[in-house]
This record gives structure tokens, C-alpha cells and sequence, in this order.
């Protein structure tokens, strides 16, 4: 007899209350999938298509509580496309929930990135503060930001699609450059990236006092060596490891007093004059 009432009491449930709970439960099961699996989701570029469906599932149950459950009413009249619309009953309240849950509701689909830019010696090598600039690369748009004291460049809104992502990032800078491959993967609200000092590049000519050219001297700096040629020139490659603002030259060619000279990488040819001589 119990059962029976039971089903008598089911029956009596208006069929809109039952398709009202089923989209609404069908809503939450929606939502859900959106906060579990939002990385996912991000990546392929689908958080916006999902909240949209939740939307329109929630409008449909709104709808349906508002004029089943409720004795609601309401009509809307407007011009669309130089025609004229006119809603009314439910689809009203269907439309004011998703088009209100779109355009009232403050977008979330980006997220802030701040990317840590140091030396070799980890974090707390920050050889650039104040100084530079971080360049990301998203598809076709180039972002660029300051890097700050802290050694930090903040960029506020990242597209939420390249959310794991991996995209071109480097450093703008006279003196620093990346290290390594110059693409990061996006996975998380920060980003280390190394820095070194970029190679230099010394170049000179060596010559006696009477300004004639020096042939087969040596020439030494930051431990690397290269002889001069016949007319006296040389160039040296200098690694961005053993960059300095200022390096110590040594020049030593047999029957010439040696030389030692302070020289600025990247500063132009530079004229070494050597005394003594045969």
C-alpha cells in the first residue's frame, strides 16, 4: 500500500517540475566538468563553448521554474536586424538568464602570467633589474613587458587557450640573452627563465711605434688567444660566460716589449702600438 502511494504521489508531479529537475541536473553535471577539467578544457580552447552551454541549460531551467512552478509572466518586444521581435512566456526568462550570465558576468578566460628572469645561479641571481624587457610570442601577436627590480616581468591577461601551450619567449637586452631553446610551456602562473651574457666580439690591429704592422703576434684575453695576421689584425670571439665590461688584452711578439691593454668588447677595431722591435 506504501509503494503505491508513492507512486500516486509521483504521478502527481507536473511532467515541466520533472524536465525542470533533469536540465537542471544536467546543468550541474556540465558545470562540473568545467571545474574539473578547466586545464583541459583551456587548452583546447573550449571553456568558452562549455560556460555557454551552461548557461543555456541553467536558462532553461530557470524558465522552467519561473513560469511552471511559479505563475510568472513576461514579454519582450524589440528591434533585430531592422525587423521586429517579440518574446514571450518562458523563452523570456531563458533569454535574460544567458544573455546576462555572457555579457554581465566579468570574463575569467585568461590568467596572469609572471615571468622570473635570472643567471645561472638560480632565483637569487638577478642580473637584470630595471633593465630589459620579456618578449612572448602568442600566435601572431608579439607581447612585450618591463622587467622590474625584483627581476620580474608581469603580463596581466594570457589568452586562456595557450594555457600549456608551448610559445616563443625571449629577452630584449644589450647585454643578457636566453639560454637554451627559446620556446616555454605555459603551465602555470609563473616562469623561470635563464639569462647569460651575450658573446662580445674583440677586434684590433697590432702595429710598432712607426705604425707598421705587427705580423704573427699573440694576442690574449679572457683565456683565449689568436694571432695576428699579415697586416696585423686580429679578432677574438669572447663567450658570454666570460664577458665583462672591460677585459685585459696581452699582446707578446718576438724582438717587441710585451703590451697589456684594458679593452671594451664590441667598441670597434682597436690600434695596439707595441715598442722595441728590430
Amino acid at each position: 500500500m506504501t509503494k503505491l502511494r508513492r507512486n500516486r504521489s509521483l504521478g502527481r508531479i507536473p511532467r515541466y517540475a520533472l524536465i525542470c529537475l533533469v536540465v537542471f541536473l544536467c546543468c550541474m553535471a556540465v558545470l562540473a566538468i568545467l571545474i574539473v577539467q578547466a586545464d583541459k578544457l583551456t587548452v583546447l580552447g573550449l571553456t568558452e563553448h562549455v560556460y555557454y552551454l551552461v548557461l543555456v541549460l541553467m536558462g532553461l531551467a530557470a524558465a522552467g521554474f519561473l513560469f511552471g512552478v511559479l505563475p510568472s509572466s513576461a514579454t519582450y518586444e524589440g528591434t533585430v536586424l531592422g525587423g521586429t521581435l517579440k518574446l514571450s512566456g518562458a523563452i523570456v526568462g531563458a533569454a535574460l538568464v544567458v544573455v546576462g550570465g555572457y555579457f554581465l558576468v566579468p570574463k575569467t578566460f585568461t590568467f596572469p602570467l609572471a615571468v622570473y628572469v635570472h643567471g645561472q645561479g638560480g632565483p637569487q641571481d638577478m642580473v637584470l633589474g630595471n633593465s630589459g624587457r620579456v618578449v612572448l610570442k602568442l600566435g601572431p601577436e608579439l607581447r612585450s613587458e618591463p622587467i622590474r627590480d625584483n627581476g620580474q616581468a608581469y603580463f596581466p591577461t594570457i589568452p586562456a587557450n595557450f594555457r600549456g601551450q608551448e610559445v616563443p619567449v625571449w629577452v630584449e637586452s644589450q647585454d643578457f640573452g636566453v639560454t637554451g631553446a627559446q620556446k616555454r610551456r605555459l603551465t602555470g602562473p609563473s616562469l623561470d627563465l635563464v639569462v647569460q651574457r651575450k658573446s662580445g666580439r674583440v677586434v684590433g690591429r697590432v702595429q710598432d711605434d712607426r705604425g707598421t704592422a705587427v705580423s704573427g703576434a699573440e694576442v690574449r684575453v679572457a683565456g683565449i688567444s689568436a694571432r695576428t695576421d699579415e697586416a696585423g689584425r686580429f679578432e677574438i670571439i669572447i663567450p658570454g660566460d666570460r664577458m665583462q665590461a672591460e677585459l685585459a688584452l696581452d699582446v707578446v711578439a718576438p724582438g717587441y716589449t710585451p703590451g697589456r691593454y684594458t679593452i671594451v668588447p664590441d667598441s670597434g677595431e682597436a690600434v695596439l702600438t707595441l715598442t722595441g722591435g728590430r
